[in-house]
């Protein structure tokens, strides 16, 4: 079996695993059973009694997570390094999730639903302007000086030096990317600088500039943004779900994680069109050639897998296939404008997962890209 294919399997059976877990908690009304009206006797009680139900999910996902992040990956990591790693990263967020609970808990009991609901939407954009930040807290990824290659680079693709920053990361998935509610800093993996060549770097700044020019990122997190918020208003008005009290708190929570789901399934149908347009966005000033070859050894730190069979693909990949790219590339005349090219919403997938944080989604972690690998928890990878 493939790489790609293990990775795949191992994703599978995270979000299958979480799923059935709050499907079983909601069908046989779990948390109403086991969470009697003493925790909710005080706002600590409360707050411990569903803090408890992520710290367990945790430990449900720990053998997933020690298969994906020690087992099937590109290089093997010392057991003991990669357990220093994720422990940092699930305590960091331990403590956002902690955070969350108590701000929607305590709105929710002396405002109302609504205004949790509104609570929720500013955690969102919290997550959003501090995504660097809770990189470098959850993943280790670290800000270098930016390299004369990389500013120059840069300054070739009409990036400002002022908005690029150079990050080292263990985990060759890595992809940076634009971050910030104003798309104000651009994030990139020193191994890029580092490994590709000029032409090859200058085409993946293209890409990203394309990203950014077409509003590409924007309506990615935008689609994210409202994907997430219409599914926990959904949440929070579904039988017994209440966000004053643990039993109810925990039932939104189950709610939410198989609204994720659904959402892992209907977006990446969004997220490919915005890949294929940042590709024909470089393809038209850099030759055929060029970006084919960046495209290939992109792809090769990531799945690594130039063919997926088509249902594959639409249900599990928010990243075209590089055979699928490749032909995309060539399936029409050069392009002279940008109207074609701006369809579909970048990484609005994977922006859904994160954010979906504010709301204590359970797939944020399990999928097949990020699963035990907390380098790229908060910044999936991607193209």
């Amino acid at each position: 079996m493939t790489y790609a294919r293990q990775r795949l399997w191992l994703g599978i059976t995270g979000v299958g695993s979480t799923v059935v877990l709050s499907a079983a908690a909601l069908l046989f009304d779990l948390p109403h059973r086991f969470m009697r009206s003493p925790v909710d006797q005080s706002f600590a009680g409360t707050l411990a009694a569903i803090a408890l139900v992520f710290v367990g999910h945790a430990l449900v996902i720990l053998p997933l997570d020690v298969v994906g992040g020690v087992v099937v990956v590109r290089e093997r990591p010392s057991l003991i390094r990669w357990a220093a790693s994720w422990l940092r990263a699930v305590f960091v967020q331990w403590l956002w999730f902690a955070l969350a609970v108590a701000m929607l808990l305590r709105t929710a009991q002396e405002f109302g639903t609504i205004a949790a609901l509104l609570v929720f939407v500013l955690m969102q954009l919290v997550l959003l302007s501090q995504q660097g930040l809770l990189a470098q807290l959850v993943g280790g990824v670290r800000l270098l000086p930016v390299s004369e290659k990389l500013t120059a680079a840069a300054s070739a693709a009409g990036i400002p030096a002022g908005m690029v920053r150079e990050i080292a990361a263990d985990d060759h998935s890595f992809v940076g990317g634009w971050t910030g509610v104003s798309v104000h800093q651009l994030w990139v993996a020193e191994r890029w600088v580092s490994a590709l060549s000029a032409g090859q770097l200058a085409v993946a700044l293209a890409r990203r500039v394309g990203v950014r020019a077409l509003g590409l990122r924007q309506r990615g997190v935008l689609v994210a943004l409202a994907w997430n918020t219409i599914g926990f208003a959904l949440a929070a008005s579904a039988p017994r779900a209440s966000l004053a009290n643990a039993a109810g708190f925990v039932t939104v929570m189950a709610w939410f994680t198989l609204w994720q789901f659904v959402g892992v399934l209907v977006l990446p149908s969004l997220s490919r069109p915005a890949v294929l347009a940042a590709d024909r966005w470089a393809w038209r000033t850099h030759a055929d050639t060029l970006v084919a070859s960046t495209i290939t050894q992109l792809d090769r730190w990531q799945d690594d897998e130039a063919e997926r069979g088509r249902r594959v693909e639409t249900v599990f990949h928010p990243v075209p296939s590089r055979g699928a790219r490749l032909r995309a590339l060539t399936a029409g005349d050069q392009p002279s404008g940008n109207g074609f090219m701006a369809a579909g919403a970048w990484h609005a997938t994977r922006m859904m997962l994160y954010l979906g944080w504010a709301g204590l989604g359970g797939l944020s972690r399990v999928v097949h890209c990020n699963l035990g690998r907390p380098t790229v928890w908060v910044m999936l990878p991607g193209d």
